[in-house]
This record gives structure tokens, sequence and C-alpha cells, in this order.
């Protein structure tokens, strides 16, 4: 394919990792007032909070996401914070950026299964990795994980390959549009293959 990638830096030069502190939170599609695969968006909320903080979610917040979606188009994005606190925002679904390069930052371990609120990491690489540059995050021995705002799928062949699923990264609800088998993936099998798809709950974008 015809992204050409950037010499890998070190992650941790461009900010400290997420504080878990400042709570999780969730992004949401919204269509024609409907929330795009709400249970799952639900489910995994719910299994972070326990995980994390031994909270359970507020019982109306299904209510509450539905009538903050009404009539609308978009994003919605659900906060929680270590007490249970939840916060439901509505706002409008930005344009798609287009990228022709990656940008590849090595993070040990990955940023894990959760979502963090705490986004001073992720945002300080997007911005590094410059204009028309897609930040990429790969683990200490080189294995791509993810971008900084959504999954990575390769094809080869027709076929579609995830790197595991194995925590060191989030199982986004947009990796659920898809059959994939899973593989490592190192970054010259990723420059090497016929499409990277990159996928979020909001977007799916086609490189190559």
């Amino acid at each position: 394919m015809s992204l050409p990638s950037q010499p890998p830096r070190q992650a941790l030069d461009f900010g400290p990792r997420p504080d878990p502190s400042l709570g999780i939170f969730e992004t949401l599609r919204v269509t024609n007032g409907t929330v795009v695969e709400l249970d799952e968006h639900l489910r995994r909320l719910a299994a972070s909070a326990g995980e994390l903080y031994g909270v359970r979610l507020p019982p109306e917040l299904r209510y509450r996401i539905d009538a903050e979606a009404s009539g609308h188009d978009g994003r919605l994005r659900v906060s929680l914070s270590p007490d249970g606190a939840v916060e439901v925002e509505h706002a409008l679904l930005g344009p798609s950026r287009q990228y022709g390069s990656f940008a590849p930052f090595v993070l040990p371990g990955g940023l894990g299964p959760h979502k963090w609120t705490d986004r001073r990491l992720v945002d300080a690489l997007a911005s590094a990795a410059g204009d028309g540059a897609l930040a990429l995050l790969l683990d200490s021995y080189g294995a791509v994980l993810e971008t900084t705002w959504a999954n990575v799928l390769i094809e080869e062949r027709g076929e579609l390959i995830s790197p595991p699923h194995d925590g060191r990264f989030r199982s986004g609800v947009g990796c659920r549009r898809y059959e994939f088998r899973q593989e490592p993936v190192d970054l010259d099998r990723l420059l090497a293959a016929d499409a990277v798809i990159v996928t979020s709950a909001l977007r799916t974008l086609r490189l190559g």
C-alpha cells in the first residue's frame, strides 16, 4: 500500500499515561435519533466501571441516553467518574480527516482495555503525528496495537486480520461490523497489506 511510515518514537516522551482517577467514557454514534449498538456500549461501560471503580451504572442511564439522542444525528459522549456519577453530552459528528502516512509511537503494553477520560497523551500524539499522518501505537517489540482513536484491521488477499484482542487495547464497537481473524501484526506487515481499515464507533476509514 502507498502509506509510508515515519520512524517510531517513544509515546511517553510526549506525555504521561492516562490518569484513571479522571474517569472513563464511551463515544456513541447517533443516527436518526437512535444510538447504534447501545447495548454493547452499556455493557462495556458497566464492565469497566465495575472493574476499575467497583461501581454500577445508574439504572436510569439508558433513558437519559435515549432522551439525549432523540431527534438528533451525531455522537454522544457518556462519561463516568470514579464515584459513579455520569454525564451525557451530545455533539455533532465532525468531518473525516484524510491520512497519507502513519506516525508510529511505541507505548509498552498499550493503553489497555479501558477508554480513559484523560486524553492528554493521545491528543499529544495526534498533534505530534503532523498533518496527514495517523498516530499509530506499537508495543515495545513492534507489534501494532491501535491508532489513537480507532482499532486497526489489515486486509490480505481478501481476508481481514486484527492484532490480538488481548487487553493491550480496547476492542471497539466498530470491529463488530467485520469478520476477521486475530494474528500478530507488525509495522512491516501493516505497510505491506492490501489495505488498512481503521474503525471506531463513529466512523470507518479504508486506507491504501
